[in-house]
């Protein structure tokens, strides 16, 4: 039976997929028989299949974490239509159906030529599925993935499309909040004209039934800090927010993470004018923000005026407005951008480049020969103006003092490998930097993991140098932190009676949004998976199957108790790096998101986020193991633990010294 989500042939009788852990479709041949006859052509269409009698499937356009989308002749209608169906695992999820009927209802009420119609929704065997308009064009996101390198879109029509945006929002707010505003979402038909869609996760104004205060639902990579805390209570402001996320990754190519420079800073030919826009729509108080689309587009429609008469933007609005005596635009204030960036997925873009950097890991890459000259001087004058700074730390403790030595080591020989000739000079002067600057970064519990190759699915990755906990994040640190932030941060329900006896204990019971969020508050971030196994066993001669060594020892570690225990319990579960219980006691979740087709993008719902390591409940389960589970999912063998990347740009060290003051 092959699973829907990794393609994985399982044998039959299996209610989960052997690789991903992901439901199948049909659980066994009982159910199959339940199901009645061929339950997979219940829930996929063929091509040239009629459905309903009314629609002639004409082909497969699109394939989601939740269904399929089609596109059919509507024999009533005698038009084209889209047909958006549900993947059978999820029919019996009450909340996934809910939602799924929900977007029918919601856009059947909108009536407006930038939002996708919806005509009808109906069953067809075992299935349900939507009908809605065909839209001949691509998404956002397409336009800008199908954009040459160095390239964007122009100014005035990313100008034309938020506008059009704006005005579909204007129309919609008068009944419902979006939620999920992003590329993907926005069509742009053969004419250009944008056409909003997935109204799915919608709140009706009078409905209050969808959502409740503790679920967070929406696409977390363009979500607002309130919609983050609570998606139920949320206002048309949200949408707003998304927007400005939208706005600057368009122009620029890349998230708003860290504290974003500004767009004008980073193109030429977008003005600073824009920067201000951006701000306010992203500024993490909504009261600061745009308070709707319209008071939004008024502020687009001037700039959009003189970018399409061809003046210079702001030597035409100076005429209006001293810009020079203006109040500087709030980009400090942008790191809330950051803060939601990072609850829920550290530094995650949505461009192709900017997402690959947080799904897999900074690679270590040989400089050009013609540019390694430049670069060995440029490292020298980061080592020589990071050494003098840490080399105090080397009398705080013995552990300080081996780092120290260990870098003054490595740099020592890049530096003979540079008089030598040596091809590995570059190589060696980067993990000097690294290993001076993890001085200056390292916490409590962390460990330094050099920079090196680590083996994943047969093929070698190379990793850069890392700090990572050396435990998993344990029960005491996660109460600290619901207790500490702003606001409060949910607590498990399973953990409230075990969070001050058990202390010691590694968390469970939380989502991939909860570790994002608690990895935030520590100014950490989760490991790809590729630096989580680097640490788990990337190191000289150590085995990929278990911390010991390669063969299995059922004492060596907690991966058949009933329940989790004590951090450190197991000495022999402790890898090279010094990281203890990766082969027990609770898996972890990674940054990363295995789902082919999201190369290109951010996960969203329904895809699956990896998990590594073993739990008290996996058994024999080898480091180099990994399963997928979707990033809501809450589990008592599921937890996890931290890093902190080291860079060696100058901005890198520059952050890395400002913790020295």
């Amino acid at each position: 039976m092959k699973c829907s989500k990794c393609t994985h042939e399982n044998p039959s009788g299996l209610s989960h997929c052997q690789k991903c852990q992901s439901p199948l479709a049909l659980s066994s041949d009982n159910e199959a028989t339940r199901l009645g006859g061929d339950a997979q052509t219940d829930f996929e269409f063929r091509r040239g299949q009629v459905v309903n009698g009314r629609f002639t499937v004409l082909d497969l356009i699109g394939r989601g974490g939740m269904g399929r989308i089609y596109k059919a002749h509507d024999n009533v209608l005698g038009e084209d239509v889209a047909l958006k169906t549900l993947l059978p695992q999820f029919l019996r999820d009450k909340m996934v159906v809910e939602r799924f009927f929900n977007e029918a209802r919601i856009a059947r009420k909108l009536a407006h030529p930038n939002i996708v119609r919806v005509h009808d929704i109906g069953s067809a065997g075992k299935g349900m599925y939507i009908s809605m308009e065909y839209v001949q064009g691509d998404s956002l996101r397409g336009m800008i993935e199908k954009l040459p390198p160095g390239k964007r879109i122009p100014l005035g029509e990313v100008l034309r499309i938020v506008d059009e945006l704006c005005g579909a929002l204007e129309y919609a707010h008068q009944y419902t909040i979006h939620r999920d505003i992003k590329p993907e979402n926005i069509m742009l038909d053969s004419g250009r004209r944008v056409k909003l869609m997935d109204f799915g996760i919608s709140k009706l104004m009078d409905n209050t039934r969808m959502t409740g205060a503790s679920v967070v639902m929406g696409t977390p990579y363009y979500m607002s800090p309130e919609q983050l805390r609570n998606s139920h209570e949320v206002d048309q402001r949200a949408d707003i927010y998304s927007i400005g996320v939208v706005l600057y990754e368009v122009l620029t190519g890349n998230m708003p993470t860290g504290v974003p420079r500004p767009a004008s800073q980073m193109l030429k030919e977008i003005p600073p004018a824009m920067d201000e826009i951006v701000a306010r729509c992203v500024d993490p108080d909504p009261e600061k923000r745009y308070q709707n689309a319209a008071e939004l587009r008024g502020a687009l429609k001037p700039i959009m005026q003189i970018v399409a008469s061809g003046k210079n933007v702001d030597k035409t609005l100076a005429r209006h407005r001293k810009m020079r005596n203006a109040k500087p635009v709030p980009w400090r204030r942008m790191a809330g951008v950051a803060i939601v960036a990072a609850l829920v997925a550290g530094m995650i873009a949505g461009s192709t480049a900017a997402y690959r950097r947080w799904q897999a890991t900074a690679t270590v890459l040989p400089a050009a020969a013609g540019a390694a000259g430049d670069r060995f001087a440029e490292l020298e004058q980061l080592v020589n103006s990071v050494r003098p700074r840490v080399e105090p730390l080397a009398r705080g403790s013995q552990d300080m003092r081996a780092m120290f030595e260990s870098a003054d080591a490595r740099w020592g020989e890049a530096v003979a490998a540079r008089q030598d000739g040596g091809g590995v000079a570059v190589a060696a002067a980067e993990e000097a930097l690294q290993r001076f600057l993890a001085m200056a970064l390292v916490r409590e519990g962390m460990t330094f993991v050099p920079p090196g190759p680590v083996m994943m699915d047969g093929a070698q990755q190379a990793v850069s140098a890392f700090l990572i906990d050396t435990t998993e994040v344990s029960i005491g640190q996660y109460a600290e932190f619901c207790r500490s932030v702003e606001g409060g941060w949910r607590i498990p329900e399973e953990l409230r009676a075990a969070m001050d006896a058990y202390t010691e204990y590694p968390v469970a019971w939380v989502s991939w949004f909860d570790a994002q969020a608690y990895a935030l508050f520590r100014g950490k971030a989760l490991p790809s998976r590729a630096q989580w196994a680097r640490a788990g066993y990337g190191g000289n001669n150590a085995s990929d199957q278990y911390p010991w060594g390669a063969e299995w020892q059922g004492n060596a570690c907690n991966c058949q108790g009933q329940a989790a225990v004590a951090e450190k319990s197991f000495d022999r579960d402790r890898t090279w790096s010094g990281c203890f219980d990766m082969a027990g006691n609770v898996s972890e979740w990674t940054a990363s998101c295995p789902v082919a087709e999201a190369a290109n993008r951010a996960p969203d719902f329904g895809d699956g986020i990896e998990v590594c390591g073993g739990s008290f409940t996996t058994g024999a389960s080898p480091l180099s193991s990994v399963r997928n589970l979707p990033y809501e999912t809450r589990a008592a063998d599921l937890g996890f633990r931290c890093i902190i990347a080291i860079g060696t740009t100058p901005t890198d060290v520059q952050a890395a010294l400002a913790r020295l003051r």
